[in-house]
Order: structure tokens, then sequence, then C-alpha cells
């Protein structure tokens, strides 16, 4: 298995908060987290699920790229696979691998999430700017996006608009793999 590099989430939230002159209490209400659960991220003492992540994002006004992204601003980037940036949560079977991050003006972001089985998003849906597509790379998952439910299965991808709420479960046998591609708004 290819090794990836784990991320320093709490530092990157850390320097932001900072950055935005924004307590843990703000952050928590613009979130919809609770206090501890940023203070634990903040001091990597738990990783974020993903829908966490992007929570945290929405509510700084960055991009989900921010907690991936180096200094550098490229206008190509080669990431080898044994290389990309993760955010894994072991306790909720999740893997989050960014698939290149750093570009100048920066238009889409794209990821591969690896899902145990039953793992889920979180238990609310989460929205953002721009569109997305999500492809199945492997096993079967459930989608949910507003009020209505896709199973993909490998192959299969769902379009849709991200301000719409969406989350998803993997609903396969064993370990799946779901392709998301983010249009971002500028």
């Amino acid at each position: 298995m290819a090794e990836t590099q784990a991320l320093d989430i709490g530092s990157k939230l850390k320097a932001i908060r900072g950055e935005k002159r924004i307590s843990l209490r703000t952050l928590a209400k613009l979130s919809g987290l609770s206090v501890n659960t940023l203070s634990l991220i903040e001091r990597n003492i738990t990783s974020p699920t993903v829908n966490t992540l992007f929570n945290i994002s929405r509510a700084l006004g960055v991009k989900i790229n921010y907690f991936f992204d180096e200094e550098r601003i490229e206008e190509a980037v080669f990431t080898k696979k044994d290389q990309r940036k993760q955010v894994e949560t072991k306790d909720k079977g999740i893997k989050l691998e960014s698939l290149g991050s750093g570009l100048i003006q920066q238009g889409l972001e794209a990821y591969v999430i690896t899902a145990r089985k039953g793992a889920k998003s979180g238990s609310k849906g989460v929205s953002h700017l721009g569109d997305e597509l999500v492809f199945c790379l492997q096993g079967k998952f459930q989608f949910e996006v507003k009020k209505g439910k896709y199973v993909l299965e490998e192959g299969d991808s769902l379009l849709f608009k991200g301000s719409l709420p969406q989350q998803w479960e993997n609903i396969g046998d064993g370990d799946s793999v779901l392709l998301i591609v983010r249009g971002m708004e500028k």
C-alpha cells in the first residue's frame, strides 16, 4: 500500500482562526460544531470527519484545499500516488485524499474517498458553493442530495448543485472508493 502524507489539520485550523480573529466559540456557532470538537481537532487529538472538515472550511470562508495546500502556488501540479495529502478518520473508517492543490486561481477540487463498509459522511448533510461530480470507482454508495436518494455502483456518476444538502454512506460489502470533483465559486 502506498504511503501518504498525513496533514496537520490542527495547526492550519489554529492559524486561520488567528488570521481571521475568530474564537473557538464563534467558529463553533458558525460551523454547527461543539467547542470541544474544534479544540480536539486543533490539538490534533482527533481527526475531523469529511463533513466536519467541509463545515469548518465553509464557516471560515476558505476552500477545503486550504487544509491540503502548501505555501506554493503553481501553474501545474503533479502528485505521485504515494505523495497525496490525506485526512484519515480511523474511528469513522474514512480516508480523504487530495488529488492536487496549489494551482494558480484553482477552479476545482478533486478528492478520492475510501470508506469502510457502513462508513458515512456524517449525520447532517453539507452544502457548498459550486457544482459537484461524484464517480464511484469501487463498491457501492448511497448518496442523498436534498431529498433524492441515489445508489452509485462502480462506474456510476452523479452531478448536482453543491448548494443542495448532501451526504453519503458506503452500502457495499467492503471498502468503497469515490472520486469527487468540485467546481469552486470564485
